[in-house]
């Protein structure tokens, strides 16, 4: 059972729970746990029972499938404040489709699906609220979609620059770094060793400087003219930081 003041705020204020009334908090809590998990440690594996789901208090963590053949493939990245495993409650899906692994050292909440369930069930507020989050994440997957379909490996890291710039001053911007570049390169579907080659190639191109976790663009005009990406696919920064890379 969850007493620690200080996380119960945090909770409380998250869109997901912020709708709970004080009974159905203490519910929920009676059966909530927090737990830390370091790099490297899953959460939970593929194919593991599905019977929580989870909010990220600190750190960061991937959400990976891993192929027949061993290989794999980064679905998503969470970060503080994100949940992540609340759907398979609503689609009868009894085990775990992805794995989770700490990429730093984190620390979550796990809620108990049967719990919270109870509680939308005498609580619709609490229902639109995860049905608003679902939304938030199906515009998040319609983004990578969008991102993915590039076929051009290197137009997909271009496109990933260009809707990441978190300090857009005039032609130039800065992109900042948060999990390793193996991961990201996950994500992007690129392999790592074409990843580090397309970065080189960047940098040597004059295209974008690299330095401590720091992605810079020195010239956003000439980043478009290195790709064939239409301007108007841009259509906005994606909420997310990337970084400090292997």
């Amino acid at each position: 059972m969850i007493t620690d003041s200080h996380i119960i705020d945090i909770v409380s204020t998250h869109h997901l729970f912020s709708a709970l009334t004080d009974a159905e908090f203490k519910q929920l809590f009676a059966t909530a746990k927090t737990f830390k998990v370091e790099p490297l440690e899953n959460v939970f594996h593929q194919g593991d029972e599905a019977n929580r789901f989870y909010l990220v208090l600190r750190g960061h963590l991937k959400l990976y499938r891993t192929s027949p053949s061993g290989q794999e493939k980064v679905v998503e990245v969470m970060r503080q404040g994100n949940t992540f495993a609340e759907a398979l409650m609503f689609n009868n899906k009894p085990f775990y489709p992805v794995a989770a692994q700490a990429v730093s050292a984190s620390e979550l909440i796990a809620i108990d699906n049967e719990t919270y369930l109870k509680i939308l069930k005498i609580n619709p507020e609490a229902g639109i609220a995860i049905m608003a989050n679902m939304s938030i994440r199906l515009h998040h997957d319609l983004n990578e979609i969008e991102m993915l379909s590039v076929e051009n490996a290197k137009n997909r890291l271009l496109l990933f620059l260009l809707k990441n710039l978190q300090d857009n001053n005039g032609n130039e911007g800065i992109i900042e770094l948060d999990i390793p570049k193996r991961t990201l390169a996950s994500l992007l579907s690129i392999q790592p060793e074409t990843f580090s080659r397309l970065l080189k190639k960047m940098t040597k191109e004059g295209l974008i400087e690299e330095r401590k976790g720091l992605i810079r663009i020195m010239d956003i005009d000439a980043l478009y003219a290195a790709s064939d990406i239409p301007v108007q696919s841009v259509t906005g920064n994606i909420p997310v930081q990337f970084v400090p890379g292997e």
